[in-house]
């Protein structure tokens, strides 16, 4: 069910474009909020495993490995995350659109599939609730900017719906996995290494989101947006503690 609603989410976002003409600074709020938000569901995935009295090296190792994963994706292949990259979206990236559709499709059906199996690792009920607000604070924004580059490639809307909707049923697939290939039976302290690997995917796409931003467009708002989604998040994980 959190997979699904991870998906409407990311659709709720796609349909905003409709409505609404979306400008960079509000698109950099909410990329920026989701940005913060992942950060937090990264602390509260790692702190779990260091309260495990697992061994910190293996933690660190696991965490690294999440990071490097994602950051040679989006280095040699594409952009994992069209949220946290909207603004290297230029007006060339949309003329070619048709030439790199497959390839984009392909690294955020990825991006997607690693949110829903972060989703549904069971732990206590805040580490849930903190992972579960940030992947659903991270899918609107997501859903909004790929449904923004799509309608900028002059796809209909019904196109770009599918498309999306497509893509991020890859969160449901990664959610299923957790059961379908056995993880459920793995020990806690491979779940651990696993979380840890999780939460460092989601360290990459914090920061990329946050630098890429600040350092092109509107450092304040970026900075609050950012300040606030830690603290939203932080603060569900806090509550239902």
């Amino acid at each position: 069910m959190k997979c699904f609603l991870g998906v409407l989410s990311a659709l709720l976002g796609a349909t905003f474009v409709f409505f609404i003409k979306l400008n960079h600074y509000k698109l950099c709020a909410l990329i920026s909020f989701s940005g913060g938000a992942l950060l937090s569901a990264a602390i509260v995935l790692f702190s779990s495993g260091l309260n495990s009295d697992f061994n910190w090296a293996y933690l660190i190792l696991s965490l690294a490995s999440g990071y490097l994963l994602f950051f040679f994706i989006g280095k040699y292949y594409f952009h994992v995350c069209p949220a946290c990259s909207a603004s290297h979206f230029d007006e060339n990236t949309t003329k070619k659109f048709s030439e790199i559709a497959l390839v984009m499709i392909t690294a955020l059906s990825f991006h997607s599939l690693m949110d829903g199996l972060a989703m549904a690792i069971p732990s206590d009920s805040g580490h849930n609730h903190s992972v579960f607000g940030a992947v659903l604070a991270h899918k609107f924004p997501e859903g909004l900017a790929l449904a923004s580059l799509l309608l900028g490639s002059n796809y209909k809307k019904l196109h770009t719906i599918l498309i999306v909707t497509a893509v991020e049923l890859s969160t449901v697939i990664g959610g299923l996995s957790y059961s379908v290939f056995g993880l459920e039976s793995f020990s806690r302290s491979t779940l651990v290494l696993i979380e840890a690997h999780l939460a460092g995917g989601f360290v990459y796409l914090s920061l990329h989101a946050i630098l890429g931003e600040m350092m092109r467009h509107h450092k304040t708002l970026v900075i609050t947006s950012f300040i606030l989604g830690i603290v939203v998040i932080l603060g569900v994980n806090f509550l239902f503690h």
